[in-house]
């Protein structure tokens, strides 16, 4: 009940204010009373004042400034409507987890949901289970937020989905983030680029791309972990990764080859091994790995593990083959999940600053002017106990 009466003391305020400005009481640029002087005026707290206040700023009525007081600046406001930032999941995610998602995706529509609703099941897919896309979708959102934005989560399965969810964007709110794009979609990303739509691409870029983006320095986060295991006077290293059709895989790749190359090592393209597998796959994937170098007479003292999950995998598969990390094998990662700390041992990896990435995404859409800067945000090396020195 006395919730009740507050709600009507504060509206009771607030339509006071209005009928001022409506009725020419208060004109554009006039200077409010004191919300303490209001109060005592209508009979309520300052609270109730400050809240009724607050709501005639958030619809376009007042402004404050800050120690100087609060302004009448419209007397009809154009009513505000929320920006709706579309974040765009890529579909060619690897062979065998695009398989499971895309079943999951086709029984959900099968049942009569929508294409929105089977791209929110796919989102809460993966800020349950992905180490690299939840972390990044939470932070988008929770940048986004602060700017009041609207979200909606898109899939894109094939290059002409992902032009006609811009074909058909509404010009006045509608914005998208590009999640991980593919190289392979450089020609659509290129074209809708030309729409004048705001839109950037988040954890992916490459030359001429067409649009603004935000990544990190994968290329350097390679060198970064090379050096680290170079330092502590390893020189025969193994290079795992996955997916190496997205441009941050190929950064990291390339990072990694060109600084053995700076440091005098040898390539040897029989040490990288492409791990293209899911959970149980993934681990089964990286002990043949080991087998086969052990039969040609490989014997790496570091692995480079260019993914969180490789280096679970890894981790895996060298404890059944019964060798100590680090004492046997230094291993070092690529992103920092919170559960990098309770392995055993804590891992030492590259870590990505996700909510620095997403707040500079969400920026560049919301911003007004024309030249939108792309970023490339450094990453850190944070080293724990899975590497040693030889």
């Amino acid at each position: 009940m006395a919730g009740s009466k507050e709600k009507l003391r504060y509206i009771k305020v607030k339509e006071h204010i209005l009928h001022q400005i409506k009725n020419g009481h208060l004109n554009v640029g006039d200077k409010l009373l004191g919300e303490r002087k209001i109060a005592e005026m209508l009979n309520v707290s300052q609270m109730t004042a400050n809240r009724a206040i607050q709501e005639l700023v958030k619809e376009g009525y007042l402004e404050r400034e800050m120690g100087v007081g609060t302004f009448v600046v419209s007397t009809d406001p154009v009513k505000k409507v929320a920006p709706r930032v579309n974040i765009v999941l890529f579909g060619s995610i690897g062979r065998e987890e695009e398989q499971i998602l895309s079943s999951k995706a086709k029984k959900f529509r099968d049942a009569g949901y929508s294409r929105k609703s089977e791209a929110t099941y796919l989102t809460v897919e993966y800020l349950s289970k992905d180490i690299f896309m939840g972390p990044m979708l939470r932070s988008l959102m929770e940048a986004g937020y602060l700017h009041d934005c609207e979200f909606s989560f898109l899939t894109a399965m094939y290059p002409y989905e992902l032009e006609e969810y811009v074909q058909k964007a509404d010009r006045n709110r509608e914005c998208f983030v590009l999640v991980n794009p593919l190289e392979s979609w450089q020609d659509s990303i290129r074209r809708i680029g030309e729409s004048g739509l705001p839109i950037v691409a988040l954890s992916a870029h490459w030359d001429d791309m067409g649009v603004p983006y935000v990544d990190t320095d994968n290329y350097g986060g390679a060198k970064m972990a090379i050096g680290h295991l170079h330092d502590l006077g390893h020189r025969d290293i193994a290079v795992f990764y996955s997916w190496p059709e997205t441009a941050n895989t190929k950064d990291r790749i390339n990072g990694a080859k060109d600084k053995m190359k700076e440091l005098g090592l040898t390539v040897d393209e029989e040490m990288f091994w492409n791990i293209d597998g899911i959970d149980t796959e993934c681990i089964r994937l990286v002990k043949d790995a080991i087998k086969s170098m052990q039969s040609k007479g490989k014997r790496p003292t570091a692995i480079f593990a260019a993914g969180f999950e490789l280096a679970l995998a890894v981790s895996t598969a060298l404890n059944s083959y019964n060798y100590s990390i680090p004492d046997d094998m230094s291993l070092i990662g690529f992103d920092d999940s919170p559960a990098a700390i309770y392995l055993q041992p804590p891992l030492t990896t590259i870590r990505q600053p996700f909510p620095e990435m997403a707040k500079k995404a969400i920026s560049i859409l919301m911003s007004k002017h024309k030249s939108k800067q792309s970023e490339i945000i450094p990453v850190e090396l944070v080293i724990r106990d899975s590497t040693s020195k030889r």
